[in-house]
This record gives structure tokens, C-alpha cells and sequence, in this order.
């Protein structure tokens, strides 16, 4: 009953961050569609040897970068579940929880 407990807590999180990301990513589309420009800002960002920059960007493509990281961490990040059960067959399960 608590392996189906912390399945069921993970699948919404997991559920959760991607709502988010997709939130994130719709609010910036509708940024662009309203026309609405504002202040044009930058953006650097670096990850191992690759670097990212994005420089007098509208408000929308840091909503939407924000949203596809979100939904990129929530996808790639797997998380592994090991059940064990003490009983005569002693069984163990190892699952992935990505979706």
C-alpha cells in the first residue's frame, strides 16, 4: 500500500511540473499574440560546453524557454523505485517513473 501511495505522489508531481511548463510556455504564446513587447531583455546561460543567449528578446521567449525547460527536466529526469517485500518469495522491483 505505500510503494502505490509514493507512485501515486510522484505521478503527480510529475503531472504537476508538466501543467506548469505547459502554463509557462501558453502564457509566453499569448504574450506574442497580444503584441506585447515591453522591455526587451537578455538572457545568458551555460551548461557544461554549451552556452545559450538570447539578447533583446521579448517578455514571451523567457515564458516559453522557462516552460520547455520545465517540461524537458520533468521528461528526462526519471526516478527509480525499488520495492522490496519481506515475505517467502522476498521479491524486488526496479522501475523507472519517467513519463
Amino acid at each position: 500500500m505505500t510503494e502505490l501511495v509514493f507512485i501515486l505522489g510522484m505521478m503527480i508531481y510529475k503531472l504537476a511540473c508538466l501543467a506548469v511548463g505547459s502554463l509557462l510556455c501558453y502564457l509566453g504564446y499569448r504574450l506574442f499574440k497580444e503584441g506585447i513587447w515591453g522591455h526587451a531583455g537578455n538572457m545568458e546561460a551555460n551548461f557544461r560546453d554549451t552556452n545559450l543567449v538570447v539578447k533583446s528578446a521579448a517578455p514571451g521567449t523567457f515564458f516559453v524557454l522557462l516552460g520547455a525547460v520545465i517540461i524537458l527536466a520533468t521528461i528526462l529526469r526519471g526516478e527509480k523505485v525499488n520495492i522490496h517485500h519481506d515475505d517467502e518469495r522476498n521479491t524486488t522491483v526496479s522501475a523507472p517513473l519517467s513519463l
